[in-house]
């Protein structure tokens, strides 16, 4: 953390962040959305942390071993203290590992199933693994790993965490306010004293505010609108890679998706390059499988000829399937414009081969019941999150995993996800590029983009960190 932090001398001002929607949990072993990680980035931490670049470096933890084959791991703790002044301790570590992979608490519990047993030392804790497992220590820098005291209460409304920012309040649909914690562990003090998440759906209302020094930062504008930032010298626009994946999920458990032939198809009528100038004004990279360019070891390379456009073809296997009149019904969730841009757009690309796609836009809160959890939907357009490990981004498509919303069951696919996990490092990126394949051979999606990560500032703020994972990192921020 210490490299993230400004050395500047801390301020008594307050940076003020445009968010799009409130989170769903403060909770970390059950929120689900990436937009409560981004806010808790800042108040929780676990046994490590990412890096803007990636890597992964202490956090609750000041260093590890691994012995035993990567199947034992000590962590040394730090002198610390959670935000209500209770000391870190080793039964907190343990306390909060066993509630993370608890099924009947965690929502997030399976992916970290490879844990035998969570035993506390003088000074450390020891995690011991049922067996080797790739993805591991990344999967400890998850929002979802947290340390929180053991027995808290509340978490959902009153998080307690470690970071560098502790929690003041939670007004839904207005605003999550976050006070510098003075008592961090790195003794980097961030610059601001306080953070005030503000709850923005519209970006152009945000754009106005920006304008206006009511807000200081939108941290991802919608492509939509960069020219109106481009145009105001006021303003500083700073592009990135997202290391996200826009795609049209479609459910594989409910006819006509079933049917591999009939998500070929779709997969063959769309038209990525005209979304991402339509939808992404150009701030965009084609992606045809379930990984982004952004993590390059794994990227597979070599699949747009898969499903390049070809509506001829798209017909053909649309009539092979029995579906040459397919209807069905596209959820948008309303806070995205860019997703429901994107689905406008794929309703009007699929009419040229006789799709009539009906467009319903639905509330975040009811996305994320209905068709996450639920799975309750035909299709819908959205962006999933990156990673820090490949494993952590593909094991959603395997069967029986509880984020695989799409439905998607393939054994070939299911083998490569276990044989990833635990294969040496040299040999994970082969692994992982061949199950890119299956799903695009498969269409368990249609792929379409990552779009461009376009944080705006008003000009005076300094320190905006783009980081491979989506967070926003108020510890580096200064004037």
């Amino acid at each position: 953390l210490a490299a993230a932090l400004t050395p500047l001398p801390a301020a008594a001002e307050t940076v003020r962040i445009a968010v799009p929607t409130d989170p769903d949990s403060f909770d970390p072993h059950k929120s689900v959305a990436a937009a409560t990680g981004e806010i808790a980035f800042n108040i929780y931490e676990g046994l490590v942390r990412a890096a803007p670049d990636g890597s992964i470096i202490p956090a609750v933890a000041s260093d590890w071993e691994v012995r035993d084959d990567g199947t034992h791991y000590r962590f040394y703790l730090r002198d610390m203290f959670f935000h209500d002044g209770s000391p870190v301790r080793e039964e907190d570590v343990v306390y909060s590992l066993d509630r993370l992979r608890d099924p009947d608490v965690s929502g997030r519990a399976e992916e970290y199933d490879a844990i035998e047993t969570v035993e506390a030392g003088d000074g450390y804790v020891d995690v011991i693994l049922k067996r080797p497992h790739g993805p591991f220590l990344a999967s400890l820098a998850e929002t979802a790993a947290a340390i929180i005291p053991e027995g808290a209460d509340d978490l959902e409304q009153e998080p307690i965490g470690t970071g560098p920012y502790r929690f003041v309040h939670w007004r839904p649909n207005q605003d999550i306010r976050l006070e510098r914690f003075d008592d961090h562990w790195s003794e980097d003090t961030p610059y601001f004293s306080d953070v005030v998440f503000a709850i923005y759906p519209d970006d152009n209302s945000a754009i106005m505010s920006l304008r206006s020094g009511q807000i200081h930062i939108i941290p991802r504008l919608e492509p939509a609108l960069s020219h109106q930032v481009e145009a105001d010298p006021s303003l500083e626009m700073i592009p990135g890679p997202m290391n996200l994946v826009q795609l049209l999920a479609l459910n594989n458990d409910r006819a006509p998706f079933d049917n591999p032939d009939v998500r070929r198809a779709l997969a063959k009528a769309v038209d990525r390059s005209e979304i991402i100038e339509g939808a992404a004004w150009g701030h965009g990279t084609p992606v045809f499988s379930g990984i982004s360019p952004a993590m390059e070891r794994y990227y597979a390379e070599d699949l747009e000829s898969i499903h390049e456009r070809n509506l001829e073809e798209a017909q053909r296997l649309l009539e092979q399937a029995g579906h040459e009149d397919l209807r069905f019904t596209l959820d948008l969730p309303a806070p995205y414009e860019i997703h429901v841009q994107t689905g406008e757009m794929i309703a009007q690309q699929l009419a040229a081969i006789g799709v009539e796609v009906e467009l319903r836009i639905i509330e975040w809160g009811t996305w994320l019941e209905r068709v996450y959890t639920q799975r309750d939907y035909d299709a819908t357009v959205v962006g999933l999150a990156g990673r820090l490990d490949p494993h952590s981004v593909l094991v959603r498509y395997q069967t029986g995993s509880g984020r695989n919303f799409f439905n998607f069951s393939h054994n070939a696919y299911d083998d490569l996800i276990d044989r990833g996990m635990q294969a040496e490092d040299e040999e994970r990126p082969a692994i992982y590029k061949e199950a890119q394949r299956i799903l695009a051979e498969e269409a368990a999606a249609v792929f379409l983009m990552d779009p461009e990560q376009l944080a705006v500032t008003d000009g005076d703020i300094q320190g905006w960190h783009n980081y491979p994972v989506y967070v926003i990192d108020a510890a580096s921020l200064h004037r």
